[in-house]
């Protein structure tokens, strides 16, 4: 019985013993796998965040040079740097150069089209006209080809560019061709005339993005071309040198081969990942140092960028950090955690220690809860400043679903959104007066915040990456609770560990303000244009005008008994002479005129002009209701030139009531001392999104061929010269069918006994007088 015994506790203390070792080899196992597991989640979680933030620097840097190639094609318009003039080409590069210098550029050079000739702005905005033999150089041979008009070259990166040998130089160029007309060439002959190019310091560009970059406690970026060059790095010795051979050469000792293959296959190749690779020393540090990489392209292509300037230019910028800041996160927890659980294990099996065990495992659960929220608090503050890039970001970050659902967005964002905010209804606040909260956005739709074009168009967009696979950066329009607004917007879809899109980022920029300077460059380039072809017209004009006058008068002196043909020929010479105010209201919108103060009688103004207009009004089937205000003052302002902005209006009115109407004119003094002008119709009216814009020059709700856009706007400049204004009130058919039409008043200023005398005093002779009359005659003839 004893031996019995004795064999059966010597069998159960074997296998005791062997399910001692077994649950001990499994909880080793189990914890070394489990360890294996938890950092590897770590550190992809740490390289997404890292690649969030290599993106958004590409994107970054995208967008800068974007904007250079903006401001080379606004450079490029100009006729002073078409003409190549003399007195004004240097002026407008250094404007330029001002605003693009803390871009990298160090040089705007125009070459002629012989190729002898270069006209430069240097970086110290010095100007120099040097000449030599240009010809060969790789961006003037292409300019010169046809097909090239209108596209960008970008060169690959040089460091023996002359005057800048040892310095990254890129240089994007452009066709010139002389198709900008001022007043020295108002007939541009539209020929290639050259090429504009700008020398770019890539380096200076590249630091100005990675400079400030910071992963971890200790990460840092670096940015090289598809030639495999580093443009920025920390390692100042680096820079300029190829990325496959400076480091084997700085410590030949340790392999770099799977940096080499990111490089090779996946970031020369434009590829976006992350990955982990060896490296020889980290910021003064050497040895061997496991690092962590995050990296994304910086696309150089476009539309309109030249093909033939070699390899397809790209750049990638990697992000990297070393493993052991983010191992250190874990290590201390799970180390302590491992060798409580086999001692616990142990203990549990042997049955000896229950309350050492529960003593240890309380003593285990707080501390590794303290540890636990340390480290969670750290790692907070680390993604807390990871998010401060983009919610401190002047541009607009957020991010949608596939259905157009916000679901997260920065400061930048929510403030120019809140513009679509309501309250109960009615017209909300000031921006200045709502308490703007990101998180007030999410869930809302593009829907809740554009108008439906701008929402539907972003949305066809997000489809269109979809299909795709693509991110493409566009420059568009887009209203927000009834006010426009031009964005510069790129989309990136985000994609699972099933490469599937599941949420879509969303990087815009308010260019509004540059999209102003640049209509209003086009619409001076417009009127300058005008301008010189209006002084032809006035030629042309003037002298069978002259001629007409001039014979006129002569049979007026010899008709004096004949009263019919009299009478006849004062009409032709009356008109004569409205054709020659026309010639001088040419005039006036081609040049600056002297302000001319004049006074006339309103109400005799306004019934000389309807009966002008009166077969107009017939034929259209339009009804005239006059209320003239009598016994009114004279008001400031020239009887032809308000004239002519009555037929305008009265024009307009007759244009707006095509099948028949009512005009209704009336005229008032009002409390302020100005005569009131009244001009109502029962049109269709003007739609609200053209009301604001209905004074701007060249713009017109008319039809192709019916309207210059011109009519409002020179009325507008009329009675504003004689201290007037003019305003107009509308409904639009479609919103009032009940009340439609449009009404235009014009407010003119009462013109006072001391002006009335100062007009009354003799000018002088009568040829001074006649003289004064018909200005820029003798300038013509």
């Amino acid at each position: 019985m004893r031996r019995f015994s004795f064999l059966l506790s010597r069998y159960a203390i074997i296998v005791i013993l062997v399910g001692v070792l077994v649950l001990l080899g499994i909880s080793i196992y189990l914890g070394l796998k489990s360890a294996g597991q938890m950092r590897q989640i770590v550190k992809e979680d740490f390289n997404q965040q890292q690649l969030v933030l290599a993106k958004h620097t590409a994107g970054l840097l995208e967008q800068d040079i974007e904007f250079l190639k903006r401001e080379l094609r606004i450079l490029n318009h100009s006729a002073s740097v078409q003409y190549s003039e003399s007195l004004t080409w240097a002026s407008r590069m250094r404007v330029t150069l001002s605003s693009v210098r803390d871009d990298g550029v160090v040089e705007i050079r125009r070459i002629n089209r012989e190729g002898d000739k270069a006209f430069l702005v240097d970086e110290r905005s010095l100007e120099h006209v040097i000449t030599g033999n240009f010809k060969d150089a790789p961006y003037f041979e292409w300019a010169q080809q046809p097909e090239n008009k209108g596209r960008v070259y970008i060169s690959p990166i040089m460091t023996d560019q002359p005057g800048y040998y040892g310095r990254l130089i890129m240089i994007i160029a452009k066709p010139t061709y002389e198709e900008s007309v001022d007043e020295s060439h108002p007939h541009p002959s539209g020929m290639w005339s050259g090429v504009l190019a700008f020398y770019i310091d890539v380096h200076h560009l590249a630091k100005k993005f990675t400079m400030q970059i910071k992963s971890g406690k200790t990460g840092y970026a670096w940015i090289m071309d598809n030639q495999g060059t580093f443009l920025s790095h920390p390692e100042e010795e680096f820079i300029g040198k190829n990325a496959f051979t400076v480091r084997k050469a700085r410590m030949p000792a340790i392999s770099f081969d799977a940096i080499n293959e990111i490089q090779r296959e996946k970031m020369l190749a434009g590829q976006e990942g992350w990955g982990t690779y060896i490296s020889g020393w980290h910021l003064g540090q050497a040895g061997v140092i496991h690092k962590l990489i995050a990296y994304a392209p910086v696309k150089l292509t476009g539309p309109n960028l030249a093909e033939a300037a070699g390899p397809v230019p790209s750049w990638s910028v990697a992000v990297v950090a070393p493993v052991s800041e983010v191992e250190g996160v874990i290590h201390t927890i799970y180390r302590r955690q491992f060798l409580i659980q086999v001692i616990i294990g142990f203990f549990v099996l042997l049955s000896s220690v229950a309350l050492l065990n529960y003593r240890y495992e309380r003593q285990f659960t707080a501390t590794l809860e303290d540890e636990v929220n340390r480290k969670t608090e750290e790692l907070q503050r680390s993604e807390a400043r990871y998010q401060a890039l983009v919610e401190n970001a002047a541009d607009l970050i957020y991010s949608v679903d596939a259905e157009g659902r916000i679901q997260s967005i920065n400061r930048c964002a929510a403030c120019l959104f809140s513009l679509a905010r309501s309250v109960s209804g009615k017209p909300e606040a000031s921006e200045a007066k709502i308490k703007v909260r990101p998180e007030d956005f999410i869930g809302r739709t593009f829907y809740d915040i554009f108008d439906k074009k701008s929402a539907n168009f972003h949305l066809e967009w997000l489809q269109e990456i979809k299909d795709t696979g693509l991110t493409r950066n566009k420059r568009h329009p887009v209203t927000v609770k009834g006010k426009e607004f031009w964005f510069s917007t790129s989309i990136v879809g985000l994609r699972d560990e099933q490469d599937q899109i599941f949420a879509y980022e969303i990087i815009s920029r308010d260019v509004t303000g540059r999209k102003a300077m640049e209509d209003r460059l086009i619409n001076m380039e417009k009127l300058a244009s005008l301008g010189t072809m209006a002084a032809g017209v006035a030629h042309e004009i003037n002298n069978p005008v002259a001629v007409i006058l001039g014979f006129t008068e002569h049979l007026l002196e010899k008709t004096t008994e004949l009263p019919d043909v009299h009478e006849s020929l004062q009409v032709i010479e009356e008109e004569g002479l409205k054709c020659k105010k026309i010639v001088e209201n040419l005039l006036t919108f081609a040049r600056t005129p002297e302000r001319a103060e004049a006074s006339t009688k309103i109400n005799e103004l306004l019934e000389k002009t309807l009966a002008v207009m009166k077969n107009s009004l017939m034929t259209k089937k339009i009804y005239q209701e006059c209320a003239f205000a009598p016994d009114l003052p004279r008001v400031k302002g020239d009887p032809q030139e308000l004239q002519q902005v009555f037929i305008n209006l009265i024009n307009n009115a007759i244009d707006a009531m095509k099948g028949g109407g009512t005009l209704r004119i009336k005229t008032k003094l009002t409390a302020k001392n100005r005569v009131a002008i009244e001009f109502s119709d029962t049109g269709v009216g003007i739609p609200k999104e053209s009301q604001a814009k209905i004074f701007d020059p060249f713009y017109t709700t008319k039809k192709t061929g019916e309207g210059t856009g011109l009519g409002l706007s020179m009325s507008y400049g009329i009675i504003t010269k004689f201290g007037g204004k003019i305003i107009c009130n509308s409904y639009p058919e479609e919103e009032y069918p009940d009340k439609h039409g449009t009404t235009f008043i014009v407010y003119l200023p009462v013109f006072t006994e001391a002006e009335a005398e100062a007009e009354a005093t003799p000018l002088g002779t009568e040829a001074e007088v006649r003289e004064e009359q018909a200005p820029g005659i003798g300038v013509f003839l």
